[in-house]
């Protein structure tokens, strides 16, 4: 007898699962660079080397997985972006996607970047960083992320500098001053390296208290200071007597809803969120809709399907192992039943649950689903008795 396997929507589902894990391990941080166009152009102008043979000149936007992916003819300064981008923390980022943008110093801040985020709208990518931003671009920064998030079901992230945006998207990297060896940093300029951090960090940990050993100093605060920067949904580097590190990984959230409690504050929980959020969307997009009658049999083919990609995320311990159940929505299949006039309220109250779960919803798939992203160990309390 042929070996069939499990139906194509439960193997796709199945691998986003596995490439979530994988994914986890190492995201992809966008940067905006500036350099002069005549740089631009030369980085991107094919070339021979010394024997004559052929280079490609760069594409514009470029990716760089390691530091031999960095161009020769890129400044000084937007090499020095990159590296510290690629330090990372337990990996390194997964890649990082550059922008490069021509310097104009004539254009106005608040609306320099527009033009390269519009270009960046349809890509694939995690966290944005532009060392170069100026203050008056940041609200406007922080708008086009939010929107994204909220309108274009694009779940991206920006590690900006002083943005109290009160927002789940927006990484408000707080220090004034980073000091490493060779340089000191503007909190803007440092806002790659935050990100290539995040980026950096499995989803299975935090980034709370990930060591920076290139930071020799910078702006000190004492303990209550730092417990007010964090509570105002700051993200920063501190001093705790022997090494540099960062606070407790939070995003710039502060106000917390009914709808959004207080693991939205936390980077690591936004993070498997969006995760999950992309990898149901696209998958589903891809192996799912317009493929399968929207019959009970085929829902149910979804459920199992989805139900599995949760299970991997949970032997991954990114979910609660046990915890999860996804299953049809009978509340949502009944509202939609009378608001199209299929049945009364009377006759849907004489079915059983099993008997409306079966009904036609025409080309409308309601689900519901229950899980629970795991947090990172970060506060011990161990009272010991003598």
């Amino acid at each position: 007898m042929a070996k069939l396997g499990m139906p194509s929507v439960n193997i796709a589902f199945k691998e986003a699962g596995i490439a979530a894990i994988e994914r986890s391990k190492r995201g992809i941080v966008a940067l905006i660079l500036e350099e002069e166009q005549t740089a631009i152009d030369a980085m991107m102008a094919d070339s021979k080397d010394s024997d004559g043979n052929a280079i490609a000149g760069i594409t514009n936007p470029f990716t760089v997985y390691t530091t031999d992916d960095i161009p020769a003819g890129i400044s000084a300064a937007n090499r020095d972006y990159l590296l510290k981008t690629l330090i990372g923390y337990v990996t390194t980022p997964y890649r990082i996607k550059v922008y490069l943008q021509p310097i104009n110093a004539e254009a106005a801040a608040a609306t320099k970047w527009d033009a390269t985020l519009a270009k960046m709208a349809t890509d694939r990518w995690d966290y944005l960083a532009i060392p170069t931003i100026e203050t008056a671009a940041i609200e406007t920064v922080q708008t086009w992320i939010k929107s994204n998030r909220e309108n274009k079901y694009k779940k991206v992230k920006a590690v900006l500098p002083g943005a109290n945006a009160d927002y789940e998207g927006i990484i408000n990297f707080a220090n004034t001053t980073i000091k490493t060896a060779t340089k000191t940093y503007t909190p803007a300029e440092y806002c790659c390296r935050i990100a290539g951090l995040i980026c950096g960090t499995p989803m299975t940990i935090s980034a709370t208290y990930a060591p920076l050993p290139e930071v020799i100093d910078c702006d000190k605060h004492g303990l209550d200071e730092n417990d007010e920067k964090v509570n105002d949904g700051e993200f920063f580097i501190w001093f705790d007597g022997d090494k540099y590190k960062m606070s407790r990984a939070m995003n710039s959230l502060v106000t917390v809803t009914q709808d959004k409690q207080e693991g939205y504050q936390t980077i690591k929980i936004i993070d498997a969120m969006d995760m999950i959020y992309d990898d149901i969307r696209k998958t589903a997009q891809d192996s799912y809709i317009g493929k399968y009658t929207n019959d009970y049999d085929n829902k149910c083919l979804l459920i199992t399907a989805i139900y599995g990609y949760f299970r991997q995320l949970e032997a991954e311990r990114i979910l609660q192992r046990d915890y999860t159940v996804v299953e049809l929505n009978v509340e949502a299949i009944k509202n939609w039943q009378l608001s199209n006039g299929k049945y009364s309220k009377e006759e849907l109250a004489a079915m059983s649950e099993q008997e409306i779960k079966q009904l036609d919803t025409a080309k409308k798939v309601f689900l519901k689903a229950k899980i629970k992203i795991l947090d990172a160990m970060e506060d011990i309390d161990l009272p010991i008795s003598i």
